[in-house]
């Protein structure tokens, strides 16, 4: 780490990150602005570069994430992505008050580590709508639980000490605690992480040594392959794995698609099994895979390899967990051994290269719940997208810009669609929420049958590109569901409907709505949607038919959404999660939309895009 990255004071980043983004002064800010503001730099600065996959990409999703405020719960920032619940409580304290009150108030903590209780419960308090939103949608079955109380005010050992117990119980889930990390931090432990964030992009170029275990008779590593692809393999401590975490840290697994996703379950085994029954554990672990620039037996240790730039690819999980295993006993790892498979390649990062290792990360990880989507990145059509979307008329001097793949750098003036985001508001408007069919798995699913496919295919493989009739339907799907998100969030805000808490359930009835009125109108949809993406003028027009005809039937689709969910709900047995991952749902809502035009045709007309004055023939 350069010397600079050592002596990293969070304090000061997170006064220029605000100064820059807000472009105002810092001073001028108030304690709970600032701590608010905190708890999303925290996010997006140090978490999100060690693990890009913990939050959503979209500007206006991470900025839905901040819920601080009246009826927050005692949560700052929260998000879900992959199963994984992000919880932040952010303590900013400067000035005057800080030297007032200089330790962190105990009850403050213990209402955070309280947190999800409430969550559980969203249906009996008052709470904001982002909260609700992503409290229906947590699966408390499964999910796993990152929380973290951060302040810039100093912290007990008595505090340290109750965070070490996790989080209040709850009846109904035995093994809460084993999916759940909450963490403490003041604020030397916030440079410190800040620290660990910043050497994964520092891009240096260190040598690591690498002593294998000892074979009776046969030598210490099987090496295969030849040239810039020469493999070695074999076995290496678990003592030696927690102290290269111990000096490197985040900095050990720079190529890799995600890092630590927090003491889960699984990571919680590989620490008991490390600690309790050493001598199995290379039985039972799958092993570590890395990548090096340069790989070369050292003369003068005959145990020992010298590696460039060595990274970590998979694996994280492990080296954490024998980290935190060696805390509580040094002893017991030295009788751990793990599987270590190191591949040489390029350091030049010519376009096959980059390649190689996009797949040598991808299929190292396809045991892992890495994003799907992320494995889709490089498809050709996704390049394809993105060339196309540049091609657009701007909006208000702005280009759209479409990310195919996840990263935490920002551009100003542009209007970014992630692909993620994109991809899934397609199958929910055109098939319905990716829950359906059995989440987002499915959506990214390349196979005949899956979601990609259905989205993607051209009747026997992943099309190269899109024609431009198809760019203009999905590029005006897309539009059409932003808009209309602006709509569902206005009507959501107070969470009085049942029904109409996740948005890709209201984008499959949005997208039922138009097609309905466009069959009673006889009329051709796909014609008007590629009218709505090639004069893309109207999206920023205040009072446009476009925008009209979209608030119909935007309307349209919160009543049958509402009385699909009354109906179901008479039913015994009813289950308001299960409600939105039934196709039965889906069918429901087609009948109940097949209704309401039966009602509204003699007005079919003003539901039609082409017949009201939208957008520029």
């Amino acid at each position: 780490m350069r010397e600079e990255q050592k002596k990293a004071l969070f304090r000061d980043f997170f006064r220029d990150w605000v100064e820059d983004k807000l472009q105002e002064s810092f001073d001028s800010l108030h304690d709970v602005r600032r701590s608010r503001l905190m708890a999303r730099f925290f996010a997006e600065q140090v978490l999100r570069p060690r693990n890009p996959t913990l939050l959503p990409f979209a500007e206006e999703d991470i900025q839905a994430c901040v819920v601080d405020g009246k009826d927050d719960c005692g949560i700052d920032f929260i998000s879900r992505e992959e199963g994984t619940v992000l919880l932040i409580q952010a303590k900013f304290s400067g000035g005057k008050k800080a030297i007032k009150r200089p330790h962190e108030e105990p009850g403050d903590f213990d209402n955070f580590r309280a947190a999800l209780e409430r969550l559980r419960n969203f249906r009996k308090l008052a709470m904001s709508e982002a909260l609700r939103e992503l409290a229906a949608d947590i699966n408390w079955d499964s999910d796993n639980f990152q929380m973290y109380y951060i302040t810039l005010r100093q912290v007990t050992a008595n505090q340290g000490e109750i965070a070490s117990q996790g989080v209040p119980s709850i009846a109904d889930i035995p093994d809460l605690n084993d999916r759940v990390e909450i963490s403490l931090l003041d604020e030397n432990g916030l440079n410190l992480e800040l620290r660990d964030a910043l050497s994964v992009d520092a891009g240096e170029n260190k040598t690591f040594r690498i002593q294998f275990a000892g074979n009776e008779d046969s030598p210490p590593w099987l090496r295969l392959g030849s040239g810039s692809r020469a493999c070695y393999v074999g076995r290496v401590s678990g003592a030696q794995l927690a102290s290269l975490f111990t000096q490197h840290r985040s900095s050990l697994f720079t190529l890799n698609i995600r890092n630590y996703i927090g003491d889960n379950s699984t990571n919680k085994a590989i620490k008991k099994t490390a600690l309790d029954t050493p001598d199995d554990f290379f039985s039972f672990n799958n092993g570590i895979s890395a990548l090096a620039t340069r790989i070369e037996p050292d003369p003068q240790d005959p145990r020992t390899l010298i590696c460039d730039r060595l990274s970590i690819i998979n694996g994280a999980q492990t080296v954490r967990s024998l980290h935190k295993a060696q805390t509580v006993s040094s002893a017991a790892l030295r009788n751990v051994h793990v599987l270590l498979r190191i591949t040489e390649f390029s350091a030049k990062k010519t376009q096959g290269e980059q390649e190689f290792l996009d797949n040598v990360t991808k299929f190292n990880n396809t045991q892992n719940t890495i994003k799907l989507s992320d494995f889709r990145s490089n498809d050709k059509v996704q390049s394809d997208l993105k060339r196309k979307f540049e091609t657009l008329p701007y909006v208000d001097g702005k280009k759209f810009s479409y990310r195919n793949k996840r990263t935490g750098e920002r551009e100003r003036d542009v209007i970014a669609i992630g692909m993620e985001e994109f991809v899934k508001t397609l199958y929910a408007f055109c098939f319905g929420p990716d829950d359906v069919y059995g989440g987002t798995g499915h959506v990214f699913d390349a196979t005949e049958g899956g979601g990609y496919w259905k989205l993607f295919n051209d009747g026997r493989d992943i099309l190269p590109a899109l024609s431009n009739d198809l760019f203009g339907q999905y590029a005006g799907i897309w539009f059409i569901c932003d808009f209309a998100k602006c709509v569902w969030r206005a009507r959501t805000r107070e969470g009085r409907d049942l029904g109409l808490e996740r948005r890709w359930m209201f984008y499959y009835a949005l997208g039922e709505s138009i097609r309905t009125a466009y069959k009673f109108q006889k009329i051709d949809f796909e014609e008007d949607l590629r009218r709505l993406s090639s004069h893309t003028s109207w999206i920023k027009q205040d009072d446009c038919g476009a925008k009209k005809v979209i608030h119909r039937h935007c309307k349209v689709a919160f009543k049958a959404l509402i009385d699909a969910y009354k109906d179901a709900s008479k039913d015994q047995g009813f289950a308001h999660r299960n409600w939105f991952r039934s196709s039965k749902t889906l069918a429901s809502i087609s009948e109940q939309l097949k209704s309401s035009w039966s009602l509204i045709s003699d007005h079919g007309e003003e539901y039609i895009f082409s017949k009201v004055k939208s957008v520029s023939s």
